[in-house]
Parts: structure tokens; C-alpha cells; sequence
């Protein structure tokens, strides 16, 4: 179901809490570690204008259950790939493609669903995303694990503790993604980072010369967070990749 640029229609998807806007081609927004589908409130409405935007809260955040058993990327790459066949057209043997915007943990996701359901991926935006923690600066890593120390002793009940550490630790333990599933992408690729961005330059660059013809921009003077903080510059410059994209494809 499509809805008007400025109109939200929620849903939910098993567990997940979803929000729908505008229509068109279909977009999924993946945010990242920690945080909800409000992260791309500055970039939708340039979106929306051109695409059905379908902005998902990940599992165990924002409005999203977190359920049983382990929370991981791989899980939450199998219920970004569950939310594409609900919603999107197609058949359930031949489901519609969606582009795919992730930030930071949520480019991990996108990568991951890329590599396990690449029928399901058109083209893939990878804003500030990481194989592994020696792709973050030194100083960062180190922050995170003493947040991790900080966090198993803080006065606070067990299952409190528990969901916080969890969350932390995904973005120290690797997403599970390789070099040769970097190779096997096909779709699309735009690789954003911001100059000043808690992703080492070097690991940025590697990830997306791993990609075949992945695009590189490096936002200057941006952070990590630059597809926010930079939404008015950087979000044009998605939608014309996700034009040009589209009209590649076009027989």
C-alpha cells in the first residue's frame, strides 16, 4: 500500500514495528545500533517525494519486540528480508526487490541481507558500516569496551544490564561478513562515510573497492552520523543514485 510523502502508516510486521510513506519504487531504511527508525527523519521527506519508503525499528529497539533468543545481525538481516516479502509486490517465489538505505550496524544489515537474499536487494546504500571492530578508530573500540565494563556493573536490574550489553557487543563482535561475500554483492553500491567518521578512513575505502563497481563518497567535514547531520546535501545525492540505479536496470 502506497501513502502520500507526508503521510505515515504503521504497521507491524510479526514483532517489528514498521512505518510506511510515499510511493513508488520501494525503500527500506535500516538504522543503526541503539537507536529507531526516527534516525532518517531529515532524509524521508526528500525520499518519500520519489519512493514508498518503508522505515523499519530493528528487533529489541525502538518499538520493536526483541523476542527470544539471540540478537544478532544475521537475525535481524532474516527480518529486514522477512518485512521486504510482507510488504513489498511480487510472488512469494519471485518477491520485488528493494533498495536499501543502512547506517552504520544497519549497513552491516543491509550487507548481510545482501550476501543471504540477494534476489531481494535492488541497490544497497552503506552509510558508515564496518566488517569487523578493527574497522573502528582505536579510541572508539576502547570506549566501547570500557562502556561494556561500565554498563555489567552498573546498579541496574539484570535483565536491564543484559539488553544494554547485548546491544554494545554487536558492535564489537563481527557481523559474520567476509571478504568473498563482499565480492559476491551485485547490487548497486554507494558507500558513504563522513571525514571525520568513527569508521577508519582505510577500512572504508577497503570495503568498497571490495564491492564490484561500488561508488565511494566521503562527506568532508561529516561524522559518523552524516547521513543526518549532512541530510540536506547527502540525501540528494542518494536519490540520484537510486535514480540512475533504477534506469541502469531498466531493460
Amino acid at each position: 500500500m502506497s501513502t502520500s510523502p507526508a503521510t505515515i502508516m504503521e504497521q507491524r510486521v510479526d514483532d517489528l514495528h514498521v512505518e510506511v510513506r510515499g510511493s513508488g519504487a520501494p525503500l527500506l531504511l535500516v538504522h543503526g545500533n541503539s537507536g529507531d527508525l526516527h534516525f532518517f527523519d531529515r532524509n524521508v521527506p526528500l525520499l518519500a517525494a520519489r519512493r514508498r519508503v518503508v522505515a523499519v525499528d530493528c528487533r529489541g529497539q525502538g518499538r520493536s519486540a526483541r523476542g527470544a533468543g539471540p540478537l544478532t545481525l544475521s537475525r535481524m538481516a532474516d527480518d529486514a528480508a522477512r518485512v521486504i516479502r510482507v510488504l513489498g509486490g511480487g510472488t512469494a517465489a519471485h518477491p520485488e526487490p528493494f533498495d536499501m538505505i543502512g547506517f552504520s550496524d544497519g549497513a552491516n544489515v543491509a550487507m548481510l541481507l545482501a550476501v543471504r537474499h540477494p534476489e531481494l536487494v535492488r541497490s544497497l546504500v552503506l552509510a558508515s558500516g564496518n566488517l569487523d571492530a578493527s574497522g573502528l578508530r582505536f579510541s572508539v573500540r576502547w570506549g566501547l569496551r570500557m562502556l561494556c565494563l561500565a554498563v555489567a556493573v552498573t546498579p541496574a536490574p539484570a535483565r536491564i544490564r543484559a539488553g544494554r550489553l547485548e546491544l554494545l557487543r554487536l558492535m564489537l563482535d563481527p557481523p559474520g561478513i567476509t571478504m568473498r561475500d563482499l565480492r559476491s554483492i551485485s547490487a548497486p553500491t554507494l558507500v558513504l562515510a563522513g571525514q571525520r567518521d568513527l569508521i577508519r578512513r582505510r577500512h572504508t575505502r577497503m570495503l568498497a573497492g571490495s564491492i564490484p563497481h561500488a561508488r565511494l563518497v566521503i562527506v568532508r567535514g561529516g561524522s559518523h552520523t552524516v547521513l543526518r547531520d549532512r541530510a540536506s546535501a547527502v540525501t540528494p545525492l542518494i536519490v540520484r543514485f537510486l535514480t540512475e540505479s533504477s534506469l541502469e536496470e531498466a531493460p
